[in-house]
C-alpha cells in the first residue's frame, strides 16, 4: 500500500499487466463483415437459383400432368370407345380378318390401358406412393396406346382430317369429354374421402 506522499489518504496501487494485451493484433472487424456479407450474398443467390429451377420444374410437371390426363388420355379413350361402338354395329358379312384384328386390338388396348392409366389417376389422392411408382411408365404406356390406336384408325381408313372435322365425331367427343371430366373428378374426390376415413 502506498500513500502517494500524503499522510491522510491511502490507496491501492494496482497496475494492470498489459503485456499480453499488447501482443494481440487487432481483429479485422471490417474484413469479417465483408466476408459475412459475401457469404450472405452467395446464399441469397443460391436460394434464388434453386427457387427459379424449382418453379420451372413445377411448371413443366404441371403442364405435362394436364397434357397427359386431360388431353392425351381422354382422346385415346374416346378413340377406343368410338371404334368399339363401330365394331358393335358392323354387319357380319363385312367382318373381315382385318376388322377382327382391329376389334381385338381395340378391346385389348382399351382394357389394358384403362386399368393401368385410369386406375392410377383415380387412385392418386388415396395412394400417392403407388402413383409415383407408376409415374415413370405413364408416357411409355401412352405412346404404346397412341401407336396401337393409330394403327387401328389407319387400317379402318379413319386417320384423316375428314374424321376430325366430322360434326358427329366432334359432338360425341364433347359429350364424352364432359362425362370423362365429371366422372374422374367425382371418383377422385370420393376415393380421397374414403382413404381419409381409414
Amino acid at each position: 500500500m502506498e500513500n502517494n506522499g500524503k499522510r491522510s489518504s491511502f490507496g491501492f496501487s494496482v497496475k494492470p499487466d498489459l503485456r499480453e494485451y499488447n501482443k494481440k493484433e487487432p481483429e479485422p472487424v471490417a474484413k469479417e463483415e465483408k466476408e459475412n456479407n459475401a457469404e450472405h450474398g452467395e446464399k441469397v443467390t443460391d436460394l434464388l437459383k434453386d427457387a427459379t429451377v424449382g418453379l420451372a420444374l413445377s411448371t413443366r410437371d404441371l403442364i405435362l400432368y394436364v397434357f397427359l390426363w386431360y388431353v392425351c388420355y381422354p382422346a385415346l379413350m374416346f378413340t377406343t370407345f368410338y371404334m368399339a361402338e363401330r365394331y358393335l354395329r358392323i354387319k357380319l358379312d363385312q367382318f373381315t380378318p382385318i376388322t377382327a384384328l382391329n376389334a381385338f386390338i381395340t378391346i385389348c388396348t382399351g382394357t389394358y390401358f384403362a386399368y393401368y392409366l385410369l386406375a392410377s389417376f383415380i387412385n392418386e389422392p388415396a395412394e400417392p406412393a403407388a402413383y409415383l411408382d407408376e409415374k415413370p411408365f405413364f408416357y411409355q404406356r401412352i405412346a404404346w396406346y397412341a401407336g396401337l390406336m393409330s394403327f387401328v384408325l389407319y387400317m379402318s381408313d379413319l386417320l384423316n382430317l375428314d374424321t376430325l372435322q366430322n360434326p358427329e365425331v366432334i359432338r360425341l367427343f364433347t359429350i364424352f369429354y364432359l362425362l370423362y371430366l365429371s366422372a374422374v373428378t367425382v371418383f377422385r374426390h370420393f376415393n380421397g374421402q374414403v382413404s381419409k376415413r381409414r
